[in-house]
């Protein structure tokens, strides 16, 4: 299926207590040219998210946005500062036992004292991120792609018409190829029976000059291998494979063999339909461009 260069996917999920969202865009461009945007914190998951690229799309000029926003706040841990306690105990026993002040030390004393706890910030597991961001990237890459099939298939259509109108004029081109060797052959003989003014003519001479002559106007071969190179456009369109590259070769080919059929055909009716074929060309190299 051919898919267009220009597409755009945007998701966002919340996991594991953080917001993620990746966005893509794309536009055309002959080679893969990725740049990922993230917070600096994630910087090793740039080569990921290239790599990821690479295995949806083989060329374009991508723009990857990438935000985790942990809305559970961070994750810590909670322990014993049994030095502390120890001696705040010891100290109340002390206060007991050396001033005789009556109570006791309770749980809910030692837990209104922060000093008694150590709170640690756990670091943040980065392989979980990572699968949480290839989640939401992937999903970003579906709605992206799925664009891109639609873009493409519009191309398509157009592609397919403006290749019909390239046909026909190849067609035409057939048609008055030989008529066009014909009356130039008819000229060659009056002109050659004008320039002896009524002497006699070589017959045999001036079949061999007609010949000659026949031979370099004549655009069969090229005609046959512009065929040829369209059929086998028509047939890429129907790829599953990107096809942009293979398109642009044969688009050269086929206007090589269009602008020959102009040089060597010197006919001006041919000569006008070469310029409406270019014409037509032209604005299929424009669609494929943007062609993956």
């Amino acid at each position: 299926m051919i898919k267009s260069m220009t597409g755009y996917g945007r998701v966002k999920k919340l996991i594991n207590g953080r917001d993620i969202i990746v966005e893509i865009r794309s536009v055309n461009s002959r080679f893969l040219d990725t740049t990922v945007r993230l917070n600096r914190m994630y910087s090793p998951f740039e080569d990921k998210l290239k790599q990821l690229v690479s295995e949806y799309i083989s060329r374009g000029k991508i723009e990857i946005y990438t935000s985790v926003d942990n809305i559970s706040g961070d994750k810590v841990e909670l322990t014993l500062n049994k030095e502390y306690i120890e001696g705040y105990i010891k100290a109340l026993k002390t206060i007991v036992d050396d001033y005789n002040v009556p109570g006791e030390i309770t749980l809910s004393m030692l837990a209104s004292k922060p000093d008694a706890f150590n709170l640690k910030k756990l670091d943040e597991d980065m392989n979980e991120i990572w699968e949480a961001v290839k989640e939401v990237a992937a999903a970003s890459f579906n709605e992206f792609d799925r664009m891109r099939e639609i873009e493409g298939q519009n191309l398509k259509v157009d592609l397919i018409e403006r290749i019909k109108i390239v046909e026909q004029i190849s067609l035409k081109i057939f048609e008055l190829s030989p008529k066009s060797v014909e009356a130039h052959n008819q000229k060659l003989r009056e002109r050659v029976r004008t320039l002896l003014e009524g002497a006699e003519v070589d017959e045999a001479r001036l079949l061999a000059e007609c010949a000659i002559l026949a031979d370099k106007l004549d655009i069969t071969e090229e005609l046959v291998r512009l065929k040829s190179h369209i059929d086998q456009l028509k047939t890429i369109l129907e790829e599953d494979n990107p096809t942009g590259r293979k398109l642009d070769f044969l688009l050269q080919e086929i206007n090589r063999e269009v602008n020959t059929c102009g040089s060597k055909a010197n006919d001006i009716e041919i000569a006008k339909l070469v310029v409406d074929a270019k014409s037509e060309l032209e604005r299929i190299r424009e669609q494929i461009q943007n062609i993956e």
